[in-house]
């Protein structure tokens, strides 16, 4: 026992050292970087596309849950910060919480509906589906879905169709509701834990879903019985999350319980093989909890993992020569992490509307906001992926 405290008290010890180097070089890796502490951990977060600019100042808002382990009452959170429109400008950026609207368990996943972002939908620890109009001044959600039989984290809204929203559950299942109107179907295909689903970028009618079954599984929702065309990863040790590229076609990641990201061509999976495989990236030390493609650079991938780290990823540097001493680094294209974390990492999100900045949260109660420093940027060159990359 006495030992098993000495290396938790150890471990204790080099986050906090991992911490304190890391705020020491804030100034080289940021434009700006802002820490909040929560009462409760939030397992969410989503930037808010409405925003006002004025005075070099950005008024934003973000999507937030709680997660207080039964010992009281979870809401969606809606916060408020600001954000500097230029280098030039300090903001506070501190987060505030101006709405709250309960719900009857942790709240996993918070998402807006891309028609109408005052509409939000939430998955919660019981898979249970709650939407909210955040401009109403009720604090409760005005309809409530019970699609699933267990905890679920997979949501997203379609966003060609409103009102299309897939969810997933420990249950094994996908389920897709037309909200306010009627469930459209549920599959079971996948054998295991369905952690996550999300749309394709360019295609109303395919999403994917990625399960601890080792199986990442295309669906189109014109013959939503089975999938159209699957990925199986068997080293995987389970598929968290996954992530369509919002550039190219064909693009997709997928995060995996290995720690390994894997980038795959959706043209070329099939039944019997890990066909569809482009490569796989390496420098997370633990599980991948979120993925997300930045809405305004193509070939940038941010990772969030159980390890306390989000990395941004360029693929445009995969296969690039390295000198040693960059080797020793990480691989060439791990492009930045960030590491001021003291906790696993639960979600992140790029804001919509200032490029190169994020917003991440871990069970460490706290809320990062940050922008990539210029000095990062400009270090950098960037080129176009063309369809010729993915074949």
């Amino acid at each position: 026992m006495s030992e098993e405290i000495s290396e938790v008290s150890q471990s204790e010890v080099t986050i906090k050292e991992e911490y304190q180097l890391w705020r020491k070089n804030c100034r080289y890796m940021y434009e700006f970087v802002s820490e909040t502490a929560l009462t409760w951990p939030s397992l969410t977060v989503q930037w808010l596309p409405d925003h006002q600019e004025q005075d070099g100042i950005i008024e934003s808002k973000l999507l937030l849950g709680t997660h207080t382990s039964g010992e009281d009452t979870n809401y969606l959170k809606i916060a408020s910060t600001q954000l500097p429109s230029t280098s030039e400008k300090k903001a506070s950026s501190r987060i505030k919480i101006i709405k709250k609207f309960q719900n009857s368990f942790e709240i996993n996943r918070a998402r807006y509906m891309p028609q109408d972002p005052s509409i939000i939908a939430t998955i919660n620890g019981e898979g249970e589906i709650d939407i909210y109009d955040i401009n109403n001044d009720s604090k409760a959600a005005y309809l409530h879905l019970t699609p699933h039989e267990a905890n679920g984290y997979g949501l997203a809204w379609n966003p060609y169709k409103k009102g299309y929203l897939l969810s997933s559950s420990d249950d094994k299942s996908v389920v897709l509701s037309d909200v306010g109107k009627d469930r459209i179907f549920r599959n079971t295909s996948h054998s295991d834990i369905v952690n996550d689903a999300k749309w394709h970028h360019f295609d109303e009618n395919i999403f994917g879903s990625v399960s601890d079954d080792k199986y990442t599984f295309i669906f189109d929702i014109r013959t939503p019985n089975k999938p159209v065309s699957k990925f199986y990863n068997p080293e995987s040790k389970g598929i968290n999350s996954l992530a369509f590229s919002p550039f190219s076609h064909n693009l997709l990641a997928i995060g995996n319980t290995n720690s390994n990201i894997n980038l795959l061509d959706i043209r070329k999976f099939n039944s019997d093989s890990n066909g569809g495989l482009l490569h796989t990236m390496m420098g997370h030390s633990d599980s991948i909890t979120s993925l997300e493609f930045s809405p305004h650079k193509d070939g940038i991938l941010a990772s969030g993992s159980s390890d306390r780290r989000v990395i941004l990823w360029d693929l445009f540097k995969i296969g690039e020569e390295q000198q040693q001493e960059d080797a020793e680094d990480g691989c060439s294209e791990l492009y930045m992490m960030h590491a001021g974390h003291t906790g696993a990492v639960m979600d992140l999100s790029w804001c919509p509307y200032k490029e190169w900045t994020l917003a991440s949260v871990a069970d460490d109660n706290i809320v990062h906001l940050w922008e990539v420093g210029k000095s990062i940027i400009n270090s950098e060159t960037s080129t176009t992926l063309s369809e010729k990359d993915l074949e």
